[in-house]
């Protein structure tokens, strides 16, 4: 019973301290996807999380809609979307891949 007071305790003085440095400095973001519901809109950032298979992603305040998680490129902190449209080197590649990906589920 000891040891987990003394790690509660100790959990709880890190949890609080990252609470404090994060209150302290409130961010923002704006949402960049141009079919998200919330399209340019600022939201607040409640935290972000880092994912293995899609990198970083915020959690904000989405108002009507709660809390949303957002992946960084959907939003001014991920990378910018591409200038212009794919041509047709890019859509052969892409072509061929999609057939090979159907092939490999069987359909």
């Amino acid at each position: 019973m000891g040891n987990s007071v003394r790690s509660a305790s100790r959990r709880t003085a890190q949890t609080a301290g990252s609470r404090r440095s994060r209150e302290g400095s409130e961010s923002f973001l704006t949402v960049t996807h141009p079919f998200h519901p919330l399209s340019g809109q600022r939201l607040r950032v409640l935290f972000e999380r880092r994912y293995k298979a899609s990198g970083l992603a915020f959690c904000c305040e989405g108002g009507p809609l709660g809390s949303v998680m957002l992946p960084a490129d959907w939003t001014d902190r991920g990378q910018p979307a591409a200038t212009r449209a794919l041509g047709y080197e890019q859509l052969v590649e892409l072509a061929a891949l999609v057939r090979a990906l159907a092939t490999r589920r069987g359909e």
